[in-house]
């Protein structure tokens, strides 16, 4: 692999879909292409001004109201990434240019303040993050998702996290306080236990020894943990369901939830690149089986079909998660958080997952 794509997903830029033109990057193989070569692999940080950050999710399958997200862009790489369409709207190639241009929201907290302190916010729950994670190597030098959960702490406002992180583990402390006050829950994602394919479909992700051991971490600290198994991938992580589950009950999750993978716009293109250069010899069984799972495509658009899939080998692996999750008591359902509005004196429960 070349040196400019060591540590990345996607291995090539996809066409934005709002370009009228585009240019195309050719490497034959060779190490004399000199122009390809020196094309660097260091990831750039671009400060945005957004007006707003609190979005509202209209997606009828999504378990949550609202979402917030400090960074747009990914470094974490994860090759079937659904978020990696929206960098297209901002002007880059969901390909590898969404990996190496993080945008950077550094008023983010000024901005959530203004939202959940004013007059109509009722105190329903947001999801950290909804899109990109928000503890991707970004938040390391930013510390721009620590400065939001401060401000949920300050304004008693229930927030969810989802993330492939153990930096998660950084903001115990804020996440302690929140948790004395039920205003938390924490998702970590676990995709697969082997280090070897962790590392080529994750690549600047947390190692899942690495991921459990943060449950372990949270658990232990009295702070709600679950584990997200997503996505299953048919023929490649599929066969590790029960495995998954079990380490995931060992270290302290509380439940599981999971979806299977679907390949939506851009990403079934990059992901079927990649599979066919990593994993040539099951590529095509692979891409075959995912789209056995959405109706004959690599993608399926579908409320409430395109998280769990359609079909007699969706279903199958439907049934083998929901046994997992009962033999290794995954399948309880998370408390729901506890939403206080800043202006009333009353408080009101409600769920976000």
């Amino acid at each position: 692999m070349p040196h400019n794509l060591k540590g990345r997903g996607a291995l090539i830029n996809t066409k934005n879909k709002f370009d009228a033109h585009t240019v195309e990057h050719f490497w034959d193989g060779s190490y004399f292409d000199e122009e390809f070569l020196t094309n660097t692999n260091e990831t750039s940080f671009i400060e945005t001004f957004p007006k707003t950050l609190v979005n509202r999710v209209d997606s009828p399958d999504v378990p949550a109201n609202w979402s917030m997200n400090p960074y747009q862009g990914c470094e974490h790489g994860c090759t079937y990434c659904y978020a990696r369409t929206t960098h297209e709207y901002w002007g880059y190639s969901a390909g590898t240019e969404f990996e190496k241009n993080i945008l950077v929201k550094k008023d983010a907290a000024t901005l959530l303040t203004q939202k959940i302190t004013s007059k109509s916010w009722k105190g329903e729950p947001i999801m950290l993050s909804g899109n990109t994670d928000c503890y991707q190597p970004a938040e390391q030098q930013f510390g721009i998702t620590r400065q939001l959960l401060e401000v949920c702490l300050k304004h008693n406002q229930p927030v969810g996290i989802i993330t492939k992180n153990a930096l998660v583990c950084r903001d115990i402390d804020v996440l302690q306080k929140l948790a004395a006050k039920n205003l938390v829950q924490v998702h970590i994602s676990i995709t697969t236990l082997d280090e070897s394919l962790r590392r080529t479909l994750e690549p600047r992700t947390s190692t899942a020894k690495k991921r459990l051991q943060t449950v372990e971490m949270l658990a232990s600290n009295n702070i709600p943990v679950h584990v997200m198994m997503a996505p299953i991938i048919p023929g490649l992580n599929s066969d590790e369901i029960f495995d998954i589950c079990e380490a995931a009950s060992h270290a302290g999750a509380r439940t599981l939830n999971h979806t299977l993978v679907r390949l939506n716009g851009a990403v079934a293109l990059l992901f079927e690149d990649w599979i066919l250069k990593t994993f040539p010899l099951k590529a095509h069984r692979v891409l075959n089986l995912i789209a056995e799972t959405q109706g004959g495509k690599l993608s399926n658009s579908t409320f409430k079909e395109r998280m769990k899939g359609v079909g007699v080998l969706a279903h199958s692996i439907n049934q083998q998660v929901l046994l997992a999750k009962k033999k290794f008591n995954l399948h309880a359902k998370p408390k729901p958080l506890q939403a206080f509005k800043p202006t009333a004196t009353s408080s009101l429960q409600l769920n976000l997952f």
